[in-house]
């Protein structure tokens, strides 16, 4: 059986020669950096990949940091977006998000697992049409990404990407028609050298089973 997979790829990785290289074979994919390296000069990677999705994460963690943070990060390039948890020390932080979207900041929410969540976070969307990622955690439930990806298609600049920790929840995010499925770098090997019976193709979103 063949079916084509529509959603992009996000590969996690703090190795800017792995996110190049994924960039190389695969022009369409959308790259996620987890961590940064005090050595990473972050403008001059949003600018060799301009035409990718850049995700940068906040390193502070108290509200007015955040929000200093988050807008400077967006002037990196028209191509980032600013990680942002939804919960913060106990705390939901639809505040932050709503204002920081307000001002037309780019935001990939991170730390989402459940429909509840989602629903929150978009309700902070709903006057803005800055784009917004939202992160499903590889734990979330088949049924909260159902009920998470249907909403998520109600707003046309939300993209609502999972987490997927092998092959198999490729295939479920695949059948949701999830917008992206965040890979960590080693499955990168996974895909290149595939098991047999078994393969998946990132320059052609091409997955056999």
């Amino acid at each position: 059986m063949q079916t084509s997979f529509q959603g992009g790829y996000f590969i996690s990785s703090a190795d800017p020669a792995i996110l190049t290289t994924a960039a190389a074979v695969d022009g369409s994919c959308g790259l996620v950096l987890r961590r940064l390296s005090p050595q990473m000069n972050v403008r001059r990677l949003a600018s060799d990949l301009d035409s990718h999705r850049l995700l940068l994460p906040l390193t502070v963690t108290t509200l007015q940091q955040m929000r200093a943070q988050a807008e400077e990060l967006s002037l990196v390039g028209d191509n980032v977006y600013v990680q942002v948890p939804v919960m913060t020390a106990g705390q939901l932080n639809t505040a932050l998000i709503h204002d920081l979207l307000v001002e037309g900041v780019p935001l990939a929410i991170t730390g989402v697992a459940t429909r509840q969540a989602v629903k929150r976070v978009l309700d902070q969307a709903t006057a803005t049409q800055t784009p917004l990622i939202i992160v499903m955690g590889a734990a979330t439930s088949y049924y909260d990404l159902i009920v998470s990806t249907a909403l998520a298609h109600l707003f046309p600049t939300v993209q609502l990407v999972a987490e997927a920790a092998d092959q198999l929840a490729i295939l479920r995010a695949q059948r949701l028609a999830v917008d992206g499925v965040v890979l960590a770098a080693d499955q990168l090997v996974t895909i290149s050298q595939p098991e047999v019976g078994a393969r998946c193709q990132l320059s052609s979103h091409l997955t056999e089973y």
